[in-house]
């Protein structure tokens, strides 16, 4: 996933450490942190970014439990694509706050430019991968199309998604 990052974009990132929440001292599980102008426990995160800080390069935490936790009961985590899915969608969330930190500062919600950051990012790693199942489907893509922006939509009204990821996504090309 990291690979596809175009590396200019990673200058300044140290690592990505993926953990449990669970593993958190006590002191982080009962800390918290802003998000779109609300209070969010660190426990309940699926991932945090971290910048520079005393000298100490930024780096990436993704709490996998978190991530998953949503799908753990369902057939969907059967499929290796979907759990990768799942992870890379945290992972390009978090460098997009890195890149909004480092390389492009916007004056925006911080939320809303990693979304948009995400959605960016995702495109770019789904374009290298599978290039026999894009072959495959490219006639269907106005149909895909459609399906994605009528489940987006859906996904849009219940806040799984935000309205910056949304829009992004499905902008006039």
């Amino acid at each position: 996933m990291l690979a596809s990052v175009p590396p200019k974009y990673l200058i300044g990132l140290k690592k990505v450490v993926l953990t449990n929440s669970s593993g958190l001292p006590r002191r982080l599980r009962r800390a918290v942190t802003k998000a779109r102008k609300r209070k969010v426990r660190i426990v309940e995160a699926r991932g945090l970014y971290h910048p520079e800080w005393h000298g100490n390069l930024a780096w990436i935490e993704i709490f996998v439990d978190n991530t998953l936790k949503r799908w753990e009961k369902g057939w969907w985590l059967k499929f290796n694509f979907w759990r990768e899915a799942k992870i890379a969608d945290v992972l390009f969330h978090e460098i997009g706050h890195h890149i909004h930190f480092t390389r492009r500062p916007e004056h925006r919600e911080k939320e809303d430019v990693a979304d948009i950051w995400l959605v960016k990012l995702r495109k770019n790693y789904l374009r290298g991968r599978r290039p026999v199942l894009r072959a495959i489907f490219f006639p269907l893509r106005p149909l895909i199309r459609f399906l994605r922006k009528a489940i987006g939509g859906r996904m849009l009204k219940r806040g799984a998604i935000s309205r910056a990821e949304f829009d992004e996504d499905f902008k006039e090309r």
